[in-house]
């Protein structure tokens, strides 16, 4: 084997090259120069291809430069053994040099023809300009689309930012990951504090489960759900509503949820204020003594009907509030004049005008009641045609038999009046009489009889003038009364007032026809006898009369002379008046006064005095 490489590296069989050229300087230098640049250019030809290649890692077909590399190298390689033999001839390791250079340069040479292929497909020159032209295009075409997408992005999150609806987005968890401004100057916090965070300590607890069982009831089906829950704000509690839309990605999985909220308190509490009104105007109008209802013409019935309805009429509110036929129809009367079809009316009636009817409705008890009906218009047609009327109806039954009451009492006050004249006639025809049969009359104690009877007499009929000329039959004004009796009485007795002076002091005390009867008679009896015993032979004097009632609503009459005085033997017991001599007319006011249930006083000081009481409660 060490034989064979000794023979390989040196062979003393051969002479060196260089006597081929005879040694001649010139051609020698000439082959030792040319190979030893072309040497020198093969071997630095493989360095530059080395270095290209460890520079650009992604060449293609990087394999095929270290090739060319190596056969280059082994090309430099022949031309120095060229340079070498010219002295030293190792023709064999020349040749063997020159069959590996053969081989390298045959597996290259195969391997470039199976590579043109693949390197002709490569993109040429101009195919790669335009393709670069086209990646600069698109390139500028992405740079443009991201910078709008950008500004599409600023103005979106400005929008959002500046939006005052409450914008957030959550994980199913709760965990918040986007807010907006509005949403943390609702809360006051920072976005910083709540991301990451959940959002359920914001939330009323007493709304968290309902929150949280709508929110997964939510799903690709379902994605919006709107929710109106109560928050915690600085202490205080305020409404919110929420409409939540699920998020998915693109290949339709679930990823997180977005939800604008925005704050309600104030349309709670319009809606609590509302809902408190129509509670108050329902309570008015189910209380109000009246029946209300609201007919609409568009669908011909009554749409509402409070409750007043089934308690005055004996039907339930909704077969009074469903049915025409059982409110106007069934139950008007057919003799009344209320419009069935009241829509003409309505068409040419103004707004606010009020329009009235009375008619009778037949109660479920079979009894017709009187109703008077006022209605106005409620509700118009976007065209401006009448769609509803408002009514009021009140039960005027009580009205109408009152109003009947009155008349058939007109009637009688009529008939009353007319009966008190003819007594009054009819007394005033007996005293007439009596006077005509006291001027006929020559016995004294006759004619005395006679004329006491003409003045009772007077005295009644005076009561039933009274009543005739009144206003009020049940009633007497006795101011009036004592005042024309005294008068009467005066003249009875052909008395003037220069002789007595009378005084009379009445304060309005009114009395029914059972007292005011009796009551006259007593006066005229007490001033009777005053005129006839207490002033003799013309004798002047004084007489007084006071009428009133006291603070125990009991009725006084006083009548008071300053004459020669009542006879002793004329005494005042617990029975009354008691005397062998006592007038018929004393006797009389005794019983008189019995019969008011009153008492009698007498004071025989300065004069004669009598003091009548009784009740003034007595029923005429």
């Amino acid at each position: 084997m060490i034989g064979h490489i000794g023979e390989l590296l040196w062979s003393s069989g051969f002479i060196p090259h260089g006597h081929c050229y005879l040694w001649q300087p010139g051609l020698v230098g000439l082959h030792v120069m040319s190979d030893s640049l072309i040497a020198l250019a093969y071997y630095s030809i493989p360095i530059t291809l080395f270095y290209f290649v460890r520079k650009r890692q992604d060449l293609p077909f990087d394999w095929i430069f270290l090739l060319f590399a190596s056969f280059i190298v082994a090309c430099g390689t022949t031309h120095i053994m060229e340079v070498w033999t010219l002295w030293h001839p190792m023709y064999w390791l020349s040749g063997a040099i020159k069959s590996v250079t053969a081989g390298v340069s045959l597996y290259t040479a195969v391997s470039l023809v199976s590579l043109v292929p693949t390197a002709l497909a490569l993109p040429s020159p101009a195919q790669l300009e335009a393709a670069n032209r086209e990646l600069e295009r698109e390139i500028a075409e992405r740079r443009r689309v991201e910078a709008t997408l950008r500004e599409s992005e600023a103005r979106y999150r400005a929008v959002v930012e500046d939006q005052t609806e409450l914008i957030t987005r959550f994980l199913p968890d709760g965990t918040l990951t986007f807010v907006n401004g509005a949403y943390c100057r609702f809360f006051g916090v920072n976005s910083q504090e709540v991301l990451g965070q959940r959002f359920d300590p914001v939330v009323l607890e007493a709304d968290r489960t309902q929150v949280a069982e709508q929110l997964d009831r939510m799903c690709a089906a379902n994605p919006v759900v709107t929710i109106e829950n109560r928050v915690v704000v600085d202490g205080q509690i305020r409404w919110t509503q929420w409409i939540n839309r699920v998020l998915f990605d693109q290949q339709g999985q679930f990823v997180e949820f977005q939800a604008v909220g925005r704050d309600i308190s104030d349309r709670k509490q319009a809606e609590a204020a509302l809902e408190e009104s129509r509670r108050f105007i329902q309570k008015i109008a189910d209380t109000a003594p009246v029946l209300l209802y609201v007919y609409d013409f568009l669908v011909d019935r009554n749409v509402y009907a409070n409750r007043e309805i089934a308690e005055f009429l004996g039907y339930s509110t909704e077969d009074i509030a469903t049915s025409r036929q059982t409110f106007l129809q069934a139950l008007q009367h057919a003799e009344d004049p209320l419009e069935i079809d009241r829509y003409d009316r309505w068409k040419t009636a103004s707004d606010g005008e009020i329009l009235q009817t009375e008619f009778r409705m037949q109660h479920r008890s079979g009894e017709w009641r009187y109703w008077q009906c006022q209605e106005t218009l409620f509700a118009r047609t976007p065209e401006g045609l009448p769609k509803q009327i408002l009514g009021v109806a009140v039960d005027i039954t009580d009205r109408k038999q009152s109003q009947h009451l009155q008349a058939s009492l007109r009637e009688k006050e009529v008939l009353l009046q007319e009966i008190h004249h003819r007594v009054k006639n009819n007394l005033q025809m007996v005293y007439s009489l009596l006077r005509l049969q006291h001027r006929r009359t020559s016995d004294r104690q006759a004619a005395d009889i006679l004329l006491e009877s003409q003045n009772r007499i007077k005295s009644i009929a005076l009561i039933h003038e009274r009543l005739y000329r009144s206003k009020d039959f049940s009633k007497i004004d006795f101011a009036q009364y004592i005042s024309s009796l005294v008068a009467s009485l005066l003249s009875s007795y052909r008395l003037t007032s220069d002789a007595i002076s009378l005084s009379t002091k009445v304060d309005g005390t009114e009395l029914g026809i059972n007292q005011a009867i009796p009551c006259g008679l007593i006066i005229n009896e007490l001033i009777a006898n005053s005129l006839k015993y207490a002033f003799p032979s013309g004798h002047a004097g004084r007489l007084d009369v006071e009428f009133y009632t006291n603070h125990n609503s009991e009725i006084t009459l006083v009548v008071r002379d300053n004459g020669i005085g009542i006879p002793d033997q004329i005494q005042l017991t617990d029975t009354g008046l008691s005397s062998k001599t006592a007038s018929l007319g004393l006797k009389l006011v005794q019983d008189l006064v019995n019969q008011l249930q009153g008492t009698i006083a007498l004071d025989r000081t300065q004069g004669t005095t009598f003091r009548i009481t009784f009740p003034g409660d007595n029923k005429p």
